[in-house]
């Protein structure tokens, strides 16, 4: 079931374990994937869409990402997992007929994950940034939104280049989970991040416990980065939220940022995604997001988001939602997203 995946995904991807293969083997699940006999190879993608009805703009159809994942099983205690993206490759507006666009090729991910013991990963190479929920299953496959928050951008490199470890040990039946992570060069292959960093340091700990039917998880994370567009070190602090149980997923962010001579930014959302009981129909699910954003310039936005999330086959994922809010935003369109997710 998709809930149990995304259920699996987002509570264990921002701790320790996104020093292991953060959705790797959830992405393994969603896409199927191929498992090349007993050579250690796995290899799946996903192709994604996005249909965009805003208001007061032309209507536009893009073929948003073709992801390639490869994960190599070296030896039992030693991985090595590439995914590597088309991104906006082609597109259709309104008015403006069929592009092709120029930032496709994009190497999203190439690390080697080494565990000297069952409680500890160390990681090597570019992997997706340890920070909140959201940023390490930001792939549409485990997504409930077309869209992302708008605090899942602008407050923290989405990759790092570098070294990561990762630790996890229980403290009175609570699953505890810390990561460290370090960069010290620019990133590797830029061009999937809206943001990169030069150096960056920061960690993450959550800690999780079973109540019942439910399953609860509280987290705090912090970075401080070397940000390449405009050479000015850049901080960020969060805490993060998830719940689960009955089939519901609750979430919540709050990150607060500062840059070196600039203003200080903020923000957060809450979102919850519960199955519908619809006659004749499985695997349906409605999903409400609020969000609430301080940017550093120009006026506070508050913003929702109303949606569907469907798979109607182990292949095909489809999403429906419709956005609002207070003031117009270039990173938040006013109007109808759909997704159509295909994994192979």
């Amino acid at each position: 079931m998709l809930a149990a995946l995304l259920t699996v995904a987002l509570s264990v991807a921002p701790s320790a374990r996104a020093v292991e293969p953060e959705e790797t083997t959830a992405t393994a699940e969603a896409s199927q994937g191929w498992r090349i006999g007993d050579s250690g190879f796995w290899v799946g993608g996903y192709v994604n869409n996005v249909l965009a009805l805003p208001d007061g703009a032309p209507n536009s159809f893009t073929l948003t990402d073709v992801g390639v994942l490869l994960r190599y099983d070296l030896t039992p205690r030693i991985t090595l997992f590439n995914e590597t993206d088309l991104e906006d490759s082609l597109s259709w507006v309104d008015g403006d007929g069929v592009t092709v666009g120029t930032r496709v090729l994009l190497l999203e991910r190439l690390y080697m994950d080494w565990q000297p013991r069952p409680d500890v990963t160390l990681r090597l190479g570019k992997f997706l940034t340890p920070f909140g929920l959201w940023n390490v299953v930001r792939r549409a496959p485990l997504t409930w939104t077309v869209e992302a928050p708008l605090i899942s951008e602008g407050f923290f490199p989405e990759h790092i280049t570098g070294a990561g470890a990762g630790f996890q040990t229980t403290v009175q039946e609570w699953t505890v989970d810390a990561t460290g992570y370090g960069q010290s060069t620019h990133e590797l292959y830029r061009g999937a991040s809206d943001t990169t960093a030069s150096a960056a340091g920061g960690g993450r700990i959550s800690a999780g416990h079973t109540f019942g039917r439910f399953y609860l998880e509280v987290g705090s994370s912090g970075v401080g980065f070397d940000n390449s567009d405009n050479q000015r070190w850049q901080y960020a602090v969060g805490s993060d939220f998830a719940c689960t149980g009955l089939g519901n997923y609750l979430q919540a962010e709050f990150t607060y940022g500062w840059t070196t001579g600039l203003p200080d930014q903020w923000g957060l959302y809450v979102q919850d995604a519960l199955p519908l009981p619809v006659p004749f129909i499985d695997e349906l699910w409605g999903v409400a997001r609020y969000e609430h954003f301080e940017p550093m310039r120009g006026p506070t936005l508050n913003g929702a988001v109303l949606g569907l999330a469907w798979r109607p086959l182990p292949w095909l994922f489809l999403k429906a939602d419709y956005q609002l809010s207070n003031v117009e935003s270039d990173d938040f369109d006013r109007g109808f997203l759909g997704g159509i997710v295909v994994f192979f």
